[in-house]
């Protein structure tokens, strides 16, 4: 589920580069929504990424540093890149979109599964499990939503 942060960062960033409604409209449709509050949290990433990168070319933005990168960590621990794919599959499944509760609950998730406290203690190995224990259930929403649907 899309954040309220990454909702005014799209609003931001569109109005910064100066991008007509229609072109806008059109990037929303391709995900197959009419507004950028029904994009998922990975699909709101990605509209992000795509407007920052126009907004950079045309020196209105600076690109800030994507969370947990610099981090010093160990070669087996956790990589940056598999920490931030947790927490946005995560949003993905998250049932409200509240930061607080998305972290609390995905702290609760690891602990009762996984017997680790939070993501930053998460090993390479076990993000990889993690990863995949998240996929599976996202992907099983996802059909109980369509057979709800039909």
């Amino acid at each position: 589920m899309v954040t309220t942060f990454q909702i005014k960062k799209i609003h931001t960033l569109k109005n910064l580069i100066g991008m007509d409604d229609d072109l806008y409209r059109e990037i929303l449709k391709s995900f197959d929504v009419q507004t950028s509050k029904n994009l998922t949290f990975t699909e709101a990433s990605i509209v992000i990424e795509n407007l920052e990168e126009r907004a950079i070319a045309l020196n209105k933005w600076v690109k800030q540093p994507k969370k947990y990168a610099g981090l010093n960590r160990t070669n087996n621990m956790a990589s940056d890149a598999q920490l931030r794919m947790i927490e946005g599959l995560w949003r993905d499944i998250c049932y409200f979109n509240n930061d607080k509760f998305a972290k609390k609950s995905l702290r609760k998730f690891l602990k009762s599964k996984f017997r680790v406290d939070d993501v930053m203690f998460l090993t390479r190995s076990k993000a990889c499990k993690v990863i995949q224990a998240i996929t599976v259930i996202k992907k099983k929403l996802k059909e109980k939503s369509a057979a709800t649907l039909n």
